[in-house]
This record gives structure tokens, sequence and C-alpha cells, in this order.
């Protein structure tokens, strides 16, 4: 994570959040400390919840009111076995006896699939149980936490909230669900007080952004995320713009490639960003946002052309999720494609990655960035909800404390407005009148030489005004018999 600086008000935050940490979990793992053997059996009696297994110290979860199975690993069901919950497997063979020496004792017993007899593209550690019914993880008392990594918000909603109704913890990477269902997995928890969730993996794929906002931001003030939250569209839009490809041609290659689905909707239309955004503004700001009423706009119709004039204007495109608020408001809740200052670390991302930007008043600006899918990504963001479980450390409500804020259904800003016409006389000056008409302010007007006098892009940017003013206008500038192509708008992001 990127910060502007390493002064007073940030050193006063991190004793704040080692203080915040200490006092949730009462001890970390001893076998950070490398201690012998003689003074981890030692604290039994100063806390009598360490286990001492293998020379690492474990901590019984009762009194933390996690896991009352008592002295023994934290058991686990996976609902999966597909991509992520192959890469789980792995990292448990791989890396799960020094999760253990470090006091992260971790154990998968069970994983759900729909065809037992199935050939696997990975090897489950040794012991595991296939089921088919999810009666058998439910019912199952030796079962503490269950895994949920199959999607869709119908079976996994079942998954979910059966397993905390049995009393068993819950890790889940299915943002749909966190993000449609957050206030009922809220009253689901106040009625098991002894129950975790975990859902890093929902956001970013392998971006630690949820332990964040959940820990280094808990005591901050946050005003505003804005980032790029679906690699799909990063990596799509950074071909675009670094080697001037249209948008179909790069959408094909990322299908190809395996970056983007056969039906790229979700992606390209926004759709999983805003998820993502909604998950963050709880987080972040404790604002439970209506998706259906987030501000949203794909892709789709970005073109190489705004390209050649984002470079004149010193700018990158990125489809951005943005949540921001002021003086007990949400000013902006929006996805869509925005023009980003090359400046801005946000600009200077491409591929297929993800970067989250914070602005908050103790750390200011900061900056996570990683990978933000994939199957070992993935699974390692779920593998940290594990440990997190595994040592007493996991938040006892997941979600910011809800408030009321009022959500504005409109947001300010400066924008972009492409236009594609076929020559004639006054289209500038119409163009002007329409903009007066709707109160727009107009900053610039740019206009490359043309190849087809049938099919001219010009742009307008301007001052700022209301994002429903320039749709007005766009709305307008559609019906005019110069406007041959539908008018394309994206606000800048403002700094």
């Amino acid at each position: 994570m990127q910060r502007l600086s390493d002064g007073p008000v940030y050193q006063i935050q991190t004793m704040w959040r080692t203080m915040l940490r200490l006092h949730r979990s009462c001890v970390a793992p001893y076998s950070l400390f490398n201690l012998p053997r003689q003074n981890l059996t030692s604290l039994r009696g100063a806390c009598p919840q360490a286990i001492v297994s293998n020379g690492a110290a474990h901590f019984s979860s009762s009194v933390f009111g996690e896991n009352d199975k008592g002295k023994r690993p934290l058991r686990i069901a996976l609902c999966g076995a597909g991509t992520v919950g192959g890469g789980v497997c792995e990292i448990m063979l791989s890396r799960g006896a020094v999760l253990e020496s470090m006091g992260y004792w971790i154990e998968i017993k069970k994983i759900l699939v729909k065809d037992i007899a199935k050939e696997r593209d990975f090897d489950a550690p040794a012991g595991v149980q296939y089921v088919t019914d999810l009666n058998e993880i439910l019912n199952d008392d030796e079962v503490d936490c269950v895994v949920e990594m199959i999607g869709g918000v119908t079976t996994a909603k079942d998954i979910v909230f059966g397993a905390i109704q049995k009393g068993k913890h819950v890790v889940t990477a299915n943002k749909a669900l966190v993000a449609a269902h957050m206030s009922e997995i809220d009253a689901l928890l106040e009625d098991q007080p002894q129950v975790r969730f975990g859902f890093e993996a929902s956001v970013c794929g392998g971006i630690p952004i949820i332990h964040g906002l959940q820990r280094t931001f808990a005591s901050d003030s946050i005003n505003r995320i804005a980032g790029v939250f679906n690699g799909t569209t990063n990596f799509i839009l950074s071909k675009m713009e670094l080697e001037g490809k249209q948008y179909h041609d790069v959408l094909t290659e990322a299908q190809a490639l395996g970056f983007a689905e056969a039906d790229p909707t979700a992606d390209v239309g926004g759709y999983d960003a805003r998820s993502k955004l909604c998950i963050l503004a709880r987080l972040a700001l404790g604002v439970q946002l209506d998706e259906s009423k987030v501000s949203l706009q794909g892709m789709e119709m970005i073109t190489a052309d705004d390209f050649i004039y984002a470079k004149k204007l010193n700018c990158s495109i990125k489809l951005l999720g943005v949540v921001e608020a002021s003086e007990g408001k949400v000013t902006c809740a929006a996805v869509s494609p925005m023009l980003v200052p090359q400046e801005n670390t946000i600009a200077k991302v491409h591929g297929a990655t993800n970067i989250v930007e914070i602005l908050s008043s103790s750390l200011q600006r900061s900056f996570l960035i990683g990978e933000g899918a994939g199957r070992l990504p993935t699974a390692n963001s779920i593998m940290a909800d594990l440990t997190q479980i595994s040592a007493c450390d996991m938040p006892k409500m997941p979600f910011l404390l809800r408030q009321d804020l009022e959500v504005c259904d409109d947001f300010d800003g400066q924008f972009y407005i492409r236009i594609r016409v076929k020559d004639e006389l006054g289209i500038i000056r119409k163009a002007g009148e329409l903009c007066e008409k709707h109160g727009i302010s107009v900053h610039a007007i740019y206009q490359e030489p043309w190849k087809d006098p049938t099919n001219m892009p010009f742009v307008l940017t301007t001052e700022t005004t209301a994002h429903s003013n320039v749709e007005a206008l766009c709305a307008d500038l559609d019906q005019e018999p110069f406007t041959v192509v539908k008018t394309f708008h994206m606000p800048f992001l403002a700094q």
C-alpha cells in the first residue's frame, strides 16, 4: 500500500491499529516470535486458551465465541471444487505446515461436489471426504467453517445462510451474494454471535482490501473509494490504449485468452464492479446502497478515437467504481468509464490488474494494487479469512455499523462528451445552444482531422455540472440530424 508520507498522523494510526488488533484477539500467534517450547507451554497459565501443538501455540476460540470445539484444528468444508476450490487445496498442501507453525491450524474435512466421480485438476489433502449432499456438511458437528465457492445467489444463499444458522463460520468469494444480502447477513450474525463471516475473496481477488478496511482504516474516516475492480475491463482498455486497437477486436482476444467470458456482459457492462462497489461502500462509509440505483454505464461504446482524445487531455480511460461522501451525504455512487489524469496512479495500472484508491482523513491517499482474479489469488484471499478465524482474529461484525446517509441520485463533475456526426454547417453552434439549454458550460472543443466526412468524431469537455444535465444534453444531441451514432459521455475522475 502506498502512502504520501510516514508522518506523525500515520504513526499514531499504526499504533492505534496495533492496539485494536491486540484488543480484538488478546494475543497473536506466538510462533511468530519463535518462542521455545517451554515458553509456549508456560502460556497455559497466563492464557488458558493457548494450546501447544508441534511447538506452535494455538488458541481455543471459545472465549472469543469463535470455535467452541476446543483443542483441535479449525475443520472446514469446501462447497465447490472448481478453479478456486482447487486453489485452496493446493495452498493447503503446499503451505499447511507453514501455517500451522505460525499458529494457524486448519484442516479440510469435506468437499461438496455435484459428481464425486468427476476427474479433478488438483489433489485434495489426505483424509478429505467428497460429498454431494449439503446436509452432510450442515449437520456435521465436526465442521466448524463452511467455504462457499459455487457462485450465484440461489444455492449459494442456502449454503451461506444455512451454515450461519447452524452456528458455523462462513467464508465466501461470492460478491453478488454479499452485495445483495448484507442486511440479512447482519441479522443472522446478530442471532449467532459466535459465528464469524469472511468475504475477502469477494472483492478484487487477491488484494487484501476487505481486511484493510476492517483493520487499517477502522480508526480512520474515509471520504472516497475509487478503483478498477474488474481485471477483464482493465485488460481490454489497456490493450486499446497501448496498442490502438478497437474494442471488439480486443474483447475477442480477451475471450480467447480466458480473460473474458463468452458472455462478457457482467464485466464490460459494469455489473460485477457495481456489486463490489456496494460492498466497499458499506465497509468504508457504513452506507447500504441500493445496487439497482447506483449509476451504471458500461464500456461497450468506447472506441480507439476516445484514447486519441484522452491522450490529448493527458488522461487514461478506466472503468471505475466510485463512492464518495461529504457532509453526511453520499455525493457520488457510480460505475462508469472515466478519464483518469496520468498523474494518478490508477492511470498507470495496466493488464488484468485491480487497484483501489482510498481517500481518508488520517492516511490521506492510499493505494492497494494486485491481481483481481484467478485461481491462486482468490484462493489466497479465502485462506486469509480462514487463518484469521483460526487465530480468533476475525471481527465479530464484518460490516461497518450502518449509517443512514442520504444518497444523492445525481453527481457533479467535469465530463467528456464525444459526438459522431456527418459534416455540415452549424454543428458546433447547435451543440453550444443545447449546452446552454441544459446549463452546461463548455470547457474546450477538440476535433482531429477527419477521415470520413459522413462519420466524424468531435469532443466537448465541460466545466463542473450535474450528470443528469449531461445525460439530457446527449439525449438532445442524438435527435439532431447531423448525429450518426449515439453520443457517448464519461466523467473525469476528480483529483
